[in-house]
């Protein structure tokens, strides 16, 4: 049995190593600290040296660029590097990237161990220009109106259909403009016409409202065509073929005030002296397949045009 004195003595040494080991668990885990926060913060281990942006297709990567390269130079508190890969603000970089272009939907942004930032971009498709009220506005593939459009200053900037709302109907950015099957029609009857005919129409579609579902196109020889959503673009199409091709010839064209096509099966159209004929679709479809009946037709209408 240890004596009290030798009991004493052990327990000194133990207490002193106990107390050496955890010193130096302290001083082991401080260096660590310091050596953690030297690579993660100070030293140019984690700093961005690659910038990878994808996904944009109209807009240049330069200038997203000069987006994303404030967010990543100077010092916070005058000592950390702003373009640590840890400490980036990548929601700050987003915000300044869908504020400066409203054609991008949304941004999403990666980083890439050690030193990468991996920036994917998802633009808005543009399909046509809607006035309405006196502002126009750029729709996007989901009918949405996303950034206003000035006419004057870029209407010779692209080839927008540009639908004007007579009933000066009053939008605001983010609103949903149109149905999808309407913008889908308008869109339509630029192809459709070239499939059909050989008439160039100009941009600009006007519409009494949106609720009538009428459309009028303004061709480049001067007359107008009124379409309608609810009859097939594609029979309004040979509809107006047959006119063009059998019943008014290519030098009367420039007489013509305008082809109404937005009754089922019949055709309208007036001359600009005031001579108004009509034409059912039986007719119309007669006059393709009997080209002298057609003609015979045609001269009667040439004679009542000069009585």
């Amino acid at each position: 049995m240890l004596s009290p004195k030798r009991q004493s003595l052990i327990t000194n040494r133990k207490r002193k190593s106990f107390s050496f080991l955890r010193f130096l668990f302290f001083l082991i885990l401080l260096a660590f600290l310091g050596v953690s926060i030297y690579t993660l913060f100070f030293s140019p281990f984690l700093e961005i040296t690659a910038i990878n942006i994808s996904g944009n297709k109209s807009i240049k990567e330069e200038l997203i660029l000069e987006k994303i390269n404030p967010q990543i130079s100077g010092k916070y508190l005058n000592y950390i590097n702003k373009d640590n890969l840890l400490l980036i603000r990548t929601g700050k970089i987003k915000k300044d990237i869908l504020e400066s272009f409203k054609i991008i939907r949304s941004v999403e942004t990666k980083r890439k161990f050690p030193s990468g930032l991996e920036v994917q971009i998802f633009e808005r498709e543009p399909k046509l220009v809607f006035c309405g009220a006196g502002e126009c506005f750029i729709l996007d593939e989901n009918e949405e109106a996303y950034d206003r459009y000035a006419l004057n200053e870029e209407g010779g900037k692209n080839n927008f259909i540009v639908l004007t709302d007579e009933s000066a109907k009053k939008i605001n950015l983010g609103d949903f403009v149109l149905e999808k099957n309407y913008m889908e029609y308008i869109l339509e009857i630029r192809d459709k016409l070239k499939e059909k005919t050989d008439l160039e129409i100009e941009n600009n579609f006007m519409t009494p409202s949106l609720i009538s579902k009428d459309i009028r196109v303004k061709t480049k020889e001067g007359w107008e065509i009124y379409f309608n959503q609810d009859i097939s673009l594609e029979k309004e199409g040979e509809m107006l073929k047959a006119i063009l091709d059998k019943k008014v010839e290519k030098d009367q064209r420039a007489d013509l005030e305008y082809v109404d096509l937005r009754i089922d099966n019949k055709v309208f159209y007036k001359f600009k002296d005031g001579t108004a004929s009509q034409i059912a679709k039986a007719k119309a479809e007669e006059a393709l397949q009997n080209p002298a009946s057609a003609n015979a037709v045609a001269g009667k209408d040439k004679e009542k045009k000069k009585d």
